[in-house]
């Protein structure tokens, strides 16, 4: 997820929370994960929101592309 930023220009922040940093455990209950999950917002809006471990970076690319607007990557 890290190299998100890179591939998809300045537009596009990743944030990571500390696993046990306070309140972060109640924030994942919040969101419906059990341990983990991603979510990407635009704004206030939340446009992809996936648990666990049945996050795939092809839906989290596809996603950023339709926030984005950008055309899919040649095949």
């Amino acid at each position: 997820m890290s190299g998100l930023p890179a591939e998809f220009g300045p537009r596009v922040t990743v944030r990571t929370e500390e696993h046990l940093a306070p309140g972060v455990p109640e924030q994942v209950r919040a969101q419906g994960f059990e341990s983990h999950g991603l979510i990407i917002r635009r704004g206030d809006r939340v446009v992809f929101k996936e648990a666990d471990h049945r996050v795939r970076i092809e839906d989290v690319r596809a996603a950023l592309r339709r926030e984005l607007v950008l055309a899919p990557p040649p095949s």
